[in-house]
């Protein structure tokens, strides 16, 4: 007969307490056994010699179902028989979940080793909170200084702000449920070192539907971003590979950056919900349907790879005609690259191959999750730098922005005097400006982002309401 399974160590004890008046060498006292790496505990009861206790198996986020049996044979002498608990518990799990372990841990792979990933994807969880939290106020930063200045809106800054904003859903989103698992995981292993067996929580992952659906509006927002990196690609492609300058044409534009993501993540959720058995389809990045969405994205990416490659060659060759000696137009390539990797999305090309598990060698570890966590988390941080803290014509904008509040503050200031001198400054730079429009200089310059909208462009945009007038 199978015995009824005992929920906490207490309550093994208490069973213990209760046969105590009738336990000797004909019984095999109850004994609780805890395996601390799943956090799973079972008591055996009280059981005659020579016989076998059987047990259901308790119930654990490691496995679908407690109908399976463990058994646990009690020797002539009063003793259990000498195994142990990993051997046991593992006959409750799965071969679903089993095959997931051993795809995020590896085959064979020792406590020891084990431990040693736990602790290093803990860690990288908080760096990737932090650098989350840090990209996020950069980017809601950056978006309120683009909104802000009428100056600063023209279809480059739209298509930034655009691309800045799928940026900021996402990491919203994907904060939220970082915080969601870290706090699930804290009460999971508390639980676990008070001998209590898992406890029903109220977060996002035990909640199947709301944790589904925030992973599938996860997936279409970083999707987004990377739609909205190909846009930026494009954009630029076409800015400095055409004989003129094109009005941008945002219906494109649109359909690639916020419908296109829709269709392959969709197929993908059908998918998931159809096929996995996982709460909150645990493990579905090592599903082979998350290459639905995978595919495409990695395909955006290389195109976007192609982009930056022909844009840095078209920037070398025009660099040479103006008889730019070498040095220089190494350096100013270099850079030009810099700046656009990030933008372009082309450095997630870098994660592309499979990620270690618990198996391979402990600096590989410490090296891979510790550089995708810095380089991915801070990458909205760094495009929120380049393209609008550090662009000099955002700095001009806060600067007159700056200089105009503090003018009204003191009225004894030279205000008109300053106004001329700022009035004259401008149309000469529209006059500049528009003298050498269609200049390799003047695309040269964009590239390296030291200006974001022309003047002719504020021009334009003072004469009409189309977002894409240049």
């Amino acid at each position: 007969m199978t015995a009824e399974v005992v929920a906490s160590q207490e309550a093994c004890v208490q069973q213990l307490d209760l046969y105590n008046g009738t336990t000797n060498d004909s019984f095999c006292p109850s004994t609780w056994m805890m395996n601390q790496l799943l956090c799973v505990g079972v008591c055996w009861p009280t059981t005659p010699v020579n016989t076998t206790a059987v047990i259901h198996c308790p119930p654990s986020k490691w496995w679908l179902t407690t109908t399976r049996t463990l058994q646990l044979y009690c020797k002539p002498n009063g003793l259990w028989a000498n195994d142990t608990v990993e051997n046991i518990i593992s006959k409750c799990i799965d071969e679903l979940t089993l095959d997931l372990m051993n795809k995020e841990f590896g085959l064979d792979a020792s406590p020891e080793q084990v431990e040693l990933y736990e602790n290093v994807t803990k860690n990288t969880k908080i760096l990737q909170i932090v650098g989350y939290s840090i990209s996020l106020a950069s980017l809601i930063i950056a978006l309120l200084i683009f909104y802000s200045f009428r100056s600063l809106h023209c279809p480059r800054t739209q298509i930034h702000k655009l691309l800045f904003i799928a940026y900021t859903v996402w990491l919203v989103l994907d904060v939220i449920l970082s915080v969601d698992l870290t706090q699930e995981a804290e009460t999971y292993n508390a639980g676990c070192e008070n001998g209590i067996r898992e406890r029903s929580q109220k977060t996002i992952r035990n909640t199947p539907i709301l944790c589904e659906t925030f992973e599938v509006f996860r997936e279409y927002t970083r999707f987004c971003v990377f739609s909205w990196n190909f846009v930026e690609g494009l954009y630029l492609h076409r800015m400095v590979t055409a004989a003129v300058f094109r009005k941008a044409n945002f219906k494109l534009y649109y359909a690639i950056g916020w419908v296109m993501p829709i269709f392959p993540v969709l197929g993908w959720a059908v998918a998931m919900h159809y096929t996995s058995r996982q709460k909150c389809w645990l493990g579905y990045n090592y599903s082979p349907y998350y290459w639905i969405i995978e595919a495409p994205r990695n395909a955006l990416l290389f195109v976007n790879l192609i982009f930056l490659i022909n844009i840095v060659r078209v920037i070398i060759t025009k660099m040479r005609e103006t008889n730019t000696t070498d040095t220089m137009q190494i350096k100013k390539a270099a850079k030009a690259a810099i700046v656009l990797v990030p933008l372009l999305g082309v450095i997630n090309l870098l994660f592309l191959p499979e990620k270690p598990d618990s198996t391979d060698p402990a600096w590989i570890i410490y090296l891979y999750f510790y550089s995708t966590s810095v380089l991915i988390t801070f990458q909205g941080f760094v495009c929120a730098l380049m393209f609008c803290f550090f662009n000099g014509e955002v700095q001009q904008a806060i600067k007159r922005k700056w200089t105009a509040w503090r003018d009204s503050r003191n009225p004894q200031s030279r205000r008109g005097t300053a106004t001329t001198h700022t009035c004259i400054s401008e149309l000469n730079g529209r006059n500049h400006t528009s003298s050498r429009s269609s200049s390799w200089q003047e695309k040269l310059q964009y590239i390296r982002m030291n200006s974001i909208c022309d003047a002719s462009t504020d021009n334009n945009q003072n004469n009409s309401n189309d977002i894409t007038a240049v």
